[in-house]
């Protein structure tokens, strides 16, 4: 085990070497405050086991479990790079060519989980991490749910899960539905082609610009973006979910229809 890189809503994260298979590896560990409560101990087993089940190249993966001295460790693999939030906030905008490549693999991981009953639940910029090749990795489906539980008619949670900046605002009202999963992606491909999220405020201020839906269009941000994205957008941030693109893999491929950005 070796230096901290990371710290998540569940656990620390620390550099280390796998020593049987002589590897480098992710090792995430449970809070200290949080070890000894049952419920929260049994949690973080099942992010495990959501997680251990997708095995997708877009999807960090986790490699075992590790039970020792009252301590669970995930052990996941190792990926080198930066995540979006340090892309943007080194770059402030991406072309939209790069941004439609590196959210394909978005689309295409959050697909897959979903066809394996998970909601991320969290997809954030923090939690998208471009290696070194260029290629995004999702991370931390650790408070997802399987998605007929969280898709089913009238289902509430006693409280809403994630970061309310890249919530879709069911989310932020205690519902969650497969489609808020492709608005948090939305929200992450905007600020990565605008350098700013499309929604501003905090607390009840965001959640009602959410549901107002009061974005700037993009192309009065950068004109340099291709026609008809601002209808992309229109849609793909639309309050009611039934509204929206139903998965992330249709909203990619509104962009994949877009003509070439202007010059």
């Amino acid at each position: 085990v070796g230096r901290e890189i990371g710290a998540g809503g569940m656990g620390m994260v620390y550099f280390g070497r796998d020593r049987s298979l002589d590897r480098v590896v992710a090792i995430k560990r449970m809070r200290e405050e949080i070890r000894w409560d049952t419920r929260e101990r049994a949690r973080f087993i099942a992010e495990a086991k959501l997680v251990a089940k997708l095995k997708h190249p877009h999807i960090v993966e986790i490699h075992t479990i590790v039970e020792q001295d009252g301590e669970v460790y995930l052990i996941f693999e190792y990926v080198a790079g930066r995540t979006l939030q340090e892309v943007i906030a080194q770059e402030e905008k991406l072309r939209f060519e790069k941004a439609r490549d590196l959210f394909r693999g978005v689309a295409s991981a959050l697909d897959y989980a979903q066809g394996h009953g998970v909601i991320h639940r969290d997809l954030k910029p923090a939690n998208l991490m471009v290696d070194g090749e260029g290629r995004v990795r999702v991370m931390d489906f650790g408070i997802a749910r399987l998605t007929e539980e969280a898709i089913s008619r009238h289902s509430k949670t006693n409280t809403a899960v994630g970061t309310p900046l890249y919530m879709a605002p069911e989310q932020e009202q205690g519902v969650m539905r497969k489609e808020s999963d492709a608005y948090s992606m939305a929200l992450c491909l905007y600020e990565a082609l605008t350098g700013r999220p499309p929604f501003a405020g905090t607390g009840a201020g965001l959640l009602m610009n959410k549901l107002k839906g009061n974005h700037e269009p993009p192309s009065k941000l950068d004109p340099r973006l291709p026609a008809g994205l601002d209808e992309v957008f229109k849609k793909a941030l639309d309050p009611d979910p039934d509204k929206r693109y139903s998965t992330a893999g249709n909203l990619l491929r509104a962009l994949e229809g877009l003509e070439t950005p202007r010059a």
